[in-house]
């Protein structure tokens, strides 16, 4: 084997190995984002109800934009992480049942798990009338049988 071939082989060993390096670093931003921790406010989350959804973030790319999503739908829009490290938004949730709250910041995403159940209903609890005057004639079947039930004529 000549010295020329052999410079060759190493000159051809030597480039793929810097071009693995280079598509290593190109791919390494995305993969020093982190999403740390996502938390909702409160305890007994209801539908109509304002929260603060809160993630800290951290890596390399802190200052990435931060993207929230509720059972894959987006929350407002992407957050500049503000103070650094962390970054929230606020949440009103429309639906009763379980929500898949998700934070994704550069690639790096975490979820959690809330349980939102129906808000309160404010009412007086007054027997003798009936509180359902619906206008079609689903609403008022049922308010007539529920009149007929408690009594009221």
């Amino acid at each position: 084997m000549t010295s020329l071939s052999i410079i060759r082989r190493g000159a051809g060993a030597g480039l793929t190995a810097l071009a693995a390096t280079a598509v290593t670093v190109l791919a390494a931003p995305s993969a020093y984002a982190a999403v740390q921790s996502v938390s909702v406010e409160g305890s007994d989350h209801k539908v109509g109800t304002t929260y603060t959804i809160t993630a800290e973030v951290g890596g390399a790319s802190g200052g990435l934009l931060v993207y929230f999503s509720d059972n894959g739908e987006f929350i407002g829009a992407p957050k500049v992480p503000w103070p650094p490290g962390s970054s929230t938004i606020e949440w009103k949730p429309s639906t009763p049942g379980q929500h898949i709250i998700t934070v994704e910041q550069g690639g790096s995403t975490k979820s959690i798990v809330v349980e939102v159940s129906k808000a309160s209903s404010g009412g007086t609890g007054s027997s003798g009338s009936s509180s359902l005057s619906g206008t079609g004639s689903a609403g008022k079947l049922l308010g007539g049988l529920l009149g007929g039930l408690l009594g009221s004529s």
